[in-house]
């Protein structure tokens, strides 16, 4: 049976390469943004298609990173209801929060779907380049729905924790981790 902790580790590893990916299409659209100012200021001629680009590449670029976001815990959490309780209330309230996140980006990957078929029915296109909007969005609607496993494994974590109580690293430890504390 695979541990949680190895998906957690394998979910890790997969988002960053995501977000690496959308790291590199930001840089791409950064430089094709900067040779578009020079050449509209050295040379009076805009580069054709760059704001088409930026139109298509940015729900992409910002869809690639929810997955490590999740992935770090690195999400805004407000817990000052969950500080007051018990330590099983508390755990319990947070994965109750992460089963409504991982049900949120579900609906959302579903909707954004949706949204992507409408644009191809319609035949939607970018002004300049002409390039189709449906695919774009459906990428970002894969994006969001590999979030859902990464926030599943963050919600098993969390109910893990529910149940025994204990905190997400005392969960998080292998029985080899935990022999060695003692040691």
């Amino acid at each position: 049976m695979v541990s949680l902790n190895f998906l957690e580790r394998a979910i890790n590893r997969i988002s960053r390469v995501i977000a690496l990916l959308g790291l590199v299409g930001m840089l791409t659209l950064a430089v094709a943004t900067v040779c578009d100012v020079l050449a509209r200021w050295l040379f009076s001629a805009p580069i054709a298609g760059v704001r088409d680009l930026s139109q298509l590449f940015t729900a992409v670029i910002i869809a690639s990173c929810f997955a490590l976001c999740i992935a770090e815990k690195n999400n805004i959490t407000i817990r000052f209801v969950g500080s007051a309780l018990p330590p099983r209330g508390r755990y319990s309230l947070e994965a109750f929060g992460n089963l409504v996140t991982m049900l949120v980006f579900a609906a959302m990957a579903w909707r954004i779907w949706a949204y992507a078929n409408e644009l191809a029915v319609d035949g939607e296109t970018t002004m300049v380049l002409g390039w189709a909007f449906s695919p774009w969005w459906r990428t970002v609607s894969v994006l969001f729905g590999i979030c859902v496993p990464v926030q599943l494994v963050v919600f098993l974590r969390s109910l893990g924790c529910a149940i025994s109580g204990k905190t997400p690293k005392e969960s998080a430890q292998t029985p080899t981790e935990k022999a060695g504390e003692n040691a």
